[in-house]
């Protein structure tokens, strides 16, 4: 009886082994390479990230960039994996999507999709924005890749998008800086208060609360005994921002000063604009109001792939260490200083054989070779247009 037992156990361990080692064969044929296998794992990745499977195509884009080396469908992979972190969301996912965007920009920084990438990474940033009165790590680093975007990017379609961001980002630092200033104006520290609203003044001209800023720091100028310069600022705000209600409190202090009452330059405009209490409530909770876009470059937000964007990335591609690079049909120019164009240079030095078949000029052969958004608008948007 027992050594019946023994027999049926054996058995069941010998099969789980055989259906464990058959799995394994199975996982490691599927990731052999072979030809038009890198096509048919790309396809298969999509249908997983459409349907929002993010994990399970990650895998698949993976097998490519490991696998397939040379495959037209590398950089495809790179973004279609930083475009599945910046879908899912969440803090830890969007770190890893701005840097597997950051490689993209790396390796093909002059490739017509590297604005809209750039760009990515900014609103990835701007997703983790907290409200203004607490910590502005996240909205510093919005503004410096947006304004890092709009040199790059200066002469594209997405120059109106890049501004209107930036702009966005800005009325949250300022707010930031503004509410500072206004604590330590309680206290009585007029030097930190010049500090704080002179960064405003200086860095922030669209600032909604430009006025205060203007005012107190002037204010901050006359108590620390410097009323030359702070008539500079009161003249400013009589001037550019006549119907603020720090407007009339300026003119005081300028006739005090025995200086004279500049004339608006427009006396029609309007005061400036000031939150209800909805929105000024809305803010203290850290909802901005900021434009981000939900879409990835190739993923959009209902699982739609950008089939332009999928076609411009369909190129040829070449081996850099442990990266890739487009090849040289590609728009993307190869770096300088690599390894291929280096064996290149050295190549083309050599001593030419006199009892050689002259050969066709490689250049010329080249030479015959080469050839707005889903976007969600928090509702309180409209006080930083």
């Amino acid at each position: 009886m027992k050594s019946k037992s023994f027999v049926i156990l054996l058995l069941i361990v010998a099969l789980f082994a055989v259906s464990c080692g058959g799995a394994k064969n199975k996982v490691a044929n599927d990731n052999v390479a072979r030809p038009g296998r890198d096509k048919e794992l790309y396809d298969e990745a999509m249908e997983k990230l459409r349907k929002g499977k993010y994990d399970e195509g990650r895998l698949k884009l993976n097998v490519i960039i490991t696998t397939y080396p040379d495959s037209g469908y590398m950089a495809l992979s790179k973004l279609a994996i930083a475009d599945s972190f910046y879908r899912e969301g969440g803090t830890s996912q969007l770190e890893q999507a701005i840097g597997g965007y950051k490689d993209f920009i790396n390796f093909f920084q002059t490739h017509p999709l590297a604005c809209e990438v750039r760009l990515k990474i900014a609103e990835a940033f701007m997703q983790q924005i907290i409200a203004y009165n607490r910590d502005w790590t996240k909205a510093q680093q919005a503004e410096r890749q947006l304004l890092s975007c709009l040199t790059a990017c200066q002469n594209t379609d997405l120059k109106p998008a890049i501004e209107e961001r930036l702009g966005q980002v800005q009325q949250v630092l300022g707010l930031h800086e503004l509410d500072i200033a206004r604590t330590y104006t309680t206290r009585g520290a007029y030097k930190a208060v010049e500090s704080r609203t002179r960064d405003i003044v200086e860095k922030y001209p669209q600032f909604i609360y430009r006025d205060e800023a203007l005012y107190k720091l002037a204010l901050s100028l006359i108590e620390q005994e410097q009323p030359e310069e702070a008539v500079r600022y009161f003249t400013e705000l009589v001037r550019d921002i006549p119907n603020s209600e720090y407007a009339k409190d300026a003119k005081k202090f300028l006739e005090k000063l025995g200086k004279p009452i500049p004339e608006p330059t427009n006396p029609n405009a309007p005061a400036p604009p000031r939150p209800g209490m909805m929105t000024t409530i809305a803010l203290i909770t850290g909802h901005n109001g900021l434009t981000i876009s939900r879409d990835g470059v190739l993923i959009k937000e209902k699982g739609e792939i950008n089939r332009e964007a999928e076609q411009s990335l369909k190129q040829p591609t070449q081996s850099i260490g442990d990266s890739t690079r487009v090849s040289s049909t590609s728009p993307v120019v190869a770096p300088a200083n690599s390894t291929n164009g280096a064996n290149k240079a050295a190549s083309e030095t050599k001593t030419p054989d006199p009892k050689a078949t002259p050969k066709a000029d490689p250049k010329k052969k080249d030479d015959k070779k080469d050839q707005k958004k889903n976007e969600k608008k928090g509702f309180f948007g409209r006080i930083f247009r």
